[in-house]
């Protein structure tokens, strides 16, 4: 059985509605609720699932070894509210936030750090749709990570609203606010080492 859209765009759909949708076995795309609109992507190319999971070793490791709490990657469902719940590639909850994920089934609440990956297909959606909803609901942190330029760009919450902490490309170091301590060469990451 295949998801009609359209149908579902004159009225908002909640997310008991949302997660009780069946999707055709064979249906590659990725779907998120956004305001109640869903909203579809493709799966992600291989260079983005590389740098995903260089990201998630390098995070899962700090995260692991300072006892900090927990980090997921997609397919992991992040449900803020009635109407919003999309799969960040990489969410972090802080162990003081557990209760987040205590029914072990998909993040309920605003994690502490997301963590988007850009592809030609998905721009707008994590450069302007997610990030403002990560705004709105006071995600700590917000990284956009960008392949293709090799960059990355922090965002982090200052008066109820984002600003950005740190831009590198190709070889810089940026850090995290939420994780204190955490360094991360971008050349690792984007395979620029020497």
């Amino acid at each position: 059985m295949s998801m009609v859209i359209a149908d579902t765009k004159a009225e908002k759909i909640n997310w008991a509605t949302f997660r009780e949708m069946e999707i055709a076995d064979d249906d590659l795309l990725i779907y998120e609720l956004f305001d109640g609109e869903i909203m579809e992507r493709s799966t992600p190319s291989l260079i983005h699932q590389a740098v995903c999971r260089e990201l998630l070793t390098e995070l899962d490791t700090f995260i692991e070894e300072n006892k900090l709490g927990e980090i997921f990657s997609a397919p992991v469902d992040l449900n803020l509210d009635e109407h919003n719940a999309f799969q960040p590639d990489l969410a972090f909850i802080s162990k003081e936030r557990s209760f987040l994920i205590e029914d072990g089934d998909y993040i309920r609440g605003a994690p502490d750090l997301v963590v988007e990956i850009i592809s030609p297909g998905t721009v707008k959606k994590d450069r302007v749709i997610k990030k403002n909803l990560c705004e709105r609901f006071a995600i700590r942190e917000y990284w956009l990570v960008d392949p293709l330029n090799k960059g990355i760009e922090i965002y982090i919450m200052q008066e109820d609203k984002y600003v950005l902490h740190d831009l590198q490309e190709i070889s810089g170091k940026i850090s995290s606010t939420v994780l204190t301590g955490f360094e991360l060469e971008l050349g690792h990451i984007f395979g620029e080492e020497a």
